[in-house]
Order: structure tokens, then sequence, then C-alpha cells
């Protein structure tokens, strides 16, 4: 079986994408079933519409300045035309006002959205039957735990896990969706709410062995379309 191509877009972030990113590379690598490329560069490695036709994956980590018009566009004619998405975490807080990235990723941070302290918490699987969480089970994990996500533009998505936000850890009290799905065009998206690290902070999500299995799956997922 060839291995699902992967672009691994980072290079600015406001949590700690010098750690996560290469810790993702690593993690999908290791699996036996990514062969994984990470860019710094997104405008100068989206921009080029000919070497993205190579990637059955992107896999984004960033959320900085925009990209150049050429790599927005080659970007939205990817995932359009068919190339899997992964949005990871603060991913879901870029780009506003960009409304087909914004379409991409259905629920995002934006004004009035928030989270309360950094705690561990249980996140229940919603949907036990999609590909990507079939079998997983409920799990906890230690991770800002976003509220009151923004729903862009009535896009439509699917929400896979979700979890309490506690009013005593400063959250809405409300449950939340933390794991989502979407569909652009022909390609598919997986969304995960979670993986916090700040600069210099623990990577105790990262670390968290139900955490790792969640991005797997969902990668797979969003590249291929099952989960094997």
């Amino acid at each position: 079986m060839s291995k699902i191509n992967t672009l691994l877009v980072t290079g600015a972030n406001n949590h700690d994408w010098s750690r996560s990113a290469p810790f993702c590379r690593e993690l999908l690598e290791t699996s036996g079933k990514f062969a994984v490329t990470l860019t710094e560069d997104p405008s100068a490695s989206l921009g080029d519409a000919e070497a993205l036709e190579g990637y059955d994956l992107i896999f984004s980590d960033y959320n900085g300045p925009d990209w150049s018009d050429a790599a927005k566009a080659n970007f939205e004619a990817a995932v359009r035309g068919g190339t899997g998405l992964v949005i990871l975490h603060a991913a879901g807080n870029a780009f506003e006002g960009w409304v087909e990235y914004e379409k991409m990723c259905a629920l995002l941070w934006r004004e009035g959205t928030s989270h309360g302290a950094y705690h561990e918490f249980e996140v229940k699987i919603v949907d036990n039957d999609h590909p990507i969480t079939r079998g997983m089970g409920d799990f906890k994990l230690p991770d800002e735990l976003y509220h009151n996500l923004i729903h862009m533009h009535g896009a439509e998505h699917h929400v896979l896990a979700a979890a309490y936000s506690s009013p005593d850890q400063g959250g809405s009290g409300n449950v939340e969706p933390m794991m989502l799905t979407t569909q652009y065009g022909r390609g598919r998206v997986y969304h995960s709410v979670l993986g916090h690290v700040w600069a210099g902070g623990p990577m105790t999500t990262f670390e968290n062995k139900a955490f790792q299995n969640t991005l797997l799956r969902g990668s797979e997922w969003a590249a291929t379309g099952q989960v094997e």
C-alpha cells in the first residue's frame, strides 16, 4: 500500500508550532501510513499548483498572516478537487474573512469564542459509527476546551465528539464540539478542536495516546475516506 503523501503546513501560530508540527510529522510517519513534507512557508509551497497535485492530504497547524492569493486559490482548488484536509486546534482560528476557508472549518474561533482553564476533561464520542471514531470509546485528556465556536456561513458539518465545558473551569456550561468533519467539494475535512501547547509549556496534550489516535484516524480518513 502506498503511503499517504502529506503536506504539513505551519510556520506561524499563536501556539507553539515549532514543537507541535514536528511532533505531528513524526506521529504520522511513525504510523507507517504517511509520508510527510513539512513547510514553514505555506505561500511558497501552496503557490506551486503542480507540486500540490502530488499530495493526498494537507495538514494545517497554521494560524498567522494571510497566504498569497495564489496559495489561497490553489489550496481551495486542491481541497475542492479531493485533497483531504486536517485542521488542528488554532488553525480553526485563522483567516478571518476568508469565506471558503471558513466553510471548510464550519466552526471557528471568532468574536465571542473563548476557553476556560487548561484542565483534564472527558471527550465523549457522539457518533460511534463513523470510520474515525468507530471502536474508539470516550477518553480523557488535558487540553483547552474551546467554547462558543461560531458556525460560519451555514456550512454543513458533522460532530463526532464533544465535551462538557464546566463553569467550574471557566467554561460555558454547555456541551461543546471537539471533533467534527465537513465536506468541501470532493475534499473531506477533519477538524480537531483539540491540540493545545503554549510556547515553553508541557506537551501533555500531544503525549496523550487517545489524542494521537484521533489525529492518526482523522488524517487517514480525510485522505482516503476510510480507516484501516
